[in-house]
């Protein structure tokens, strides 16, 4: 199945550019030694100071994948040049051509810049689709995929959406199902996306669970019930039980809020759960394509549903929590 980075979650897609579209002796920042380059060590600072570093050799994808960008930037100047030229070549031609006909300078002044800058929009775009990153969003290889996945940092649901990825890439589409594998990225997609709005509403509660700690509101709660029992002033009485309701009250906000931090976990692990069952789906279509492709895209849906009601039920919630006056 043909797969671009446009096809492809975002955050993903950054973090292979970076790679894919790095300076050819730094193409995929792995200190690999690249033919052609002469040095094979690499100087590395630390804190005891300069070291020296071997380069390792490419395997087979990395080196496919060196080649196709070398080709690609081959392509993408020549086209560059031909867009350059080529307008400024057909504008001459052609205020010639109207000269020789004894029109008038304006009229060969007109058709010189006419068809320059109609063939210059038309060069920079011709040009434009064959720069290396319009290349890999349009289409990225199985080996260049091979290439750059592994050597990307990614949290446990990005590693599983990158299997499925390769899975689906590798996947010979049979007539009719391409509209159907389209539809099993773009749920993986939401899958993921997500996963990340799950985390980034775990990630706002953390301070909060700094300041409201469970345990210590407690002791605190129960260090004022103590002392509330053993004061007879019935002014103290009154300021200690305004204390403790004001600290019952905290001590509530704060269960409340670290019940919501276990189910926005708990969610996270289902969301993560439903991913790798779409990578298993995708594989069992790999080897037995028997296997109904759509029966399996909507099954794969059915569940991407579920997982919004459910994420959806959780992040109100939590939206009611916070809220809440903490005092």
């Amino acid at each position: 199945m043909r797969i671009g980075l446009n096809d492809i979650d975002n955050e993903i897609t950054e973090k292979i550019e970076l790679r894919l579209l790095a300076p050819s002796k730094e193409f995929l920042k792995e200190d690999i030694h690249w033919k052609g380059l002469p040095f094979r060590l690499n100087w590395k600072w630390d804190q005891g100071g300069p070291t020296l570093k071997r380069k390792r050799e490419p395997n087979s994808d990395e080196l496919f994948a060196y080649e196709l960008r070398g080709k690609r930037e081959d392509t993408h100047n020549w086209r560059v040049a031909a867009a350059v030229t080529a307008p400024l070549l057909a504008s001459m031609i052609t205020a010639v051509s109207i000269t020789q006909a004894q029109m008038s300078p304006v009229a060969s002044i007109s058709g010189f810049v006419t068809v320059l800058a109609a063939g210059t929009g038309l060069g920079t775009w011709w040009a434009q689709k064959a720069s290396p990153k319009q290349r890999l969003h349009e289409a990225i290889t199985l080996e260049e995929m091979r290439a750059v996945l592994p050597l990307l940092t990614l949290n446990r649901a990005e590693r599983i959406y990158c299997d499925a990825l390769l899975m689906l890439r590798r996947i010979e589409e049979r007539e009719g199902t391409e509209p159907m594998f389209r539809e099993m990225l773009s749920q993986l997609n939401e899958l993921l996306a997500s996963y990340r709005q799950l985390e980034s509403r775990r990630l706002s509660l953390l301070p909060i669970m700094g300041m409201l700690s469970v345990t210590e509101l407690e002791r605190e709660f129960g260090e004022l019930g103590q002392r509330l029992d053993n004061t007879q002033d019935s002014v103290t009485r009154t300021a200690m039980q305004q204390s403790l309701e004001m600290c019952g009250a905290r001590l509530e906000s704060a269960k409340q809020i670290k019940q919501n931090m276990e189910r926005l976990q708990t969610q996270q692990e289902a969301v993560m759960q439903t991913l790798a069952s779409g990578m298993s789906a995708i594989a069992r279509l790999q080897v037995a394509p028997s296997i109904q492709v759509q029966a399996t895209a909507e099954e794969l849906t059915q569940s991407v549903a579920r997982m919004h009601q459910q994420n959806y039920a959780v992040e109100q919630a939590v939206e009611e929590v916070l809220t809440l006056r903490l005092d």
